[in-house]
């Protein structure tokens, strides 16, 4: 009876009836996901699905301080130093004096580098410490984690610091301020979907859709 009523005023009024749409629910942004790479067993062989190449730097990376990779989530997955060798994730080999490094934890690609010294035992790192070795964000670019060397910071922006070098931004950064700095190397992980700071020019925060940590396989 009230629809009718409300039709016939209306059709007076010379208005169309138009039903009343209650307008939609704002729409949460997917949770990021996480991935986790697993290229090499615990006795220091690649992983069914991984191949192996000898890669030759003319010296050997050190690997004997227990510095864990921040991307880990086993033990045993150290960051070897130079930074210049991006030995950003590496494990102690079954060849003797090798460790196998993954650099890119979406290629199918072990580097096997010659190592300096003995391959500490490196426990998992601190929880505020960890942080994936590379983000993809909503946009479908790539972020690869930093690993030392002499990086500008956005102007404007004296606390923010590289965290990550990425394809289309530049970077991402990390704030730090004193003794206190973002954990996670500056990925957000507040809320189910996480986010990190990009832009050189302009400073933005861009929402990750996929983030990539390795572990050992079984």
């Amino acid at each position: 009876m009230r629809i009718r009523l409300a039709a016939l005023a209306a059709a007076l009024l010379g208005f169309a009836a138009v039903p009343v749409v209650s307008a939609p629910s704002a729409v949460a942004a997917p949770a990021t996901a996480k991935v986790y790479v697993m290229p090499v067993t615990a006795s220091g062989h690649a992983a069914p699905g991984f191949r192996v190449h000898a890669q030759h730097l003319g010296f050997g990376i050190s690997c004997d301080y227990k510095n864990p990779s921040p991307g880990a989530v086993s033990p045993n997955i150290e960051e070897c130093s130079p930074s210049a060798a991006y030995a950003i994730a590496c494990w102690k080999a079954a060849a003797p004096g090798k460790v196998l490094c993954l650099r890119n934890p979406r290629g199918h690609k072990l580097d096997k580098v010659k190592r300096a010294g003995k391959f500490a035992n490196t426990p998992i790192a601190k929880p505020r410490d960890r942080a994936p070795l590379l983000i993809v964000l909503t946009d479908g670019s790539r972020c690869m984690i930093r690993d030392g060397g002499a990086w500008g910071q956005p102007k404007g922006h004296p606390n923010l610091y590289g965290a990550y070098s990425c394809d289309k931004y530049g970077a991402a950064w990390l704030r730090a301020k004193g003794s206190h700095s973002d954990p996670h190397n500056g990925v957000d992980e507040s809320s189910p979907t996480w986010r990190i700071r990009v832009g050189e020019k302009n400073v933005v925060w861009r929402n990750i859709a996929t983030a990539y940590f390795v572990a050992t396989a079984a």
